[in-house]
């Protein structure tokens, strides 16, 4: 009976808390869910509010996006030559656990 009693009480609490209770929001109701909202006269976002897509360099904002820049005018890479050494595999056959085997 004890069990029961507790049972109910939790069922009664959880079913009466606020949560079960709250109106879920309903947007549609908002100004901007009109179809004769002008989201022209919204406000533009400015500074850090802006979102960017990375974190990479904007390189549309630098003097060589400029369709009047002379790439001609830029100095040479100077070529640089690597030797590459070919790659050592490890010998797994000297290890402790392949000798276990």
């Amino acid at each position: 009976m004890k069990l029961l009693t507790s049972v109910a009480l939790s069922a009664v609490f959880v079913f009466s808390s606020a949560s079960a209770f709250a109106d879920i929001p309903d947007f549609s109701k908002t100004a901007a869910a009109k179809s004769s909202y002008d989201f022209s006269n919204n406000q533009p976002a400015k500074g850090n509010q802006l979102q960017q897509a990375s974190t990479r360099h904007d390189f549309s904002k630098t003097v060589a996006a400029n369709d009047k820049y002379l790439f001609s005018i830029n100095e040479a890479a100077v070529v640089v030559q690597k030797t590459v050494n070919p790659s050592t595999q490890h010998d797994f056959s000297t290890t402790t656990a392949m000798k276990r085997i």
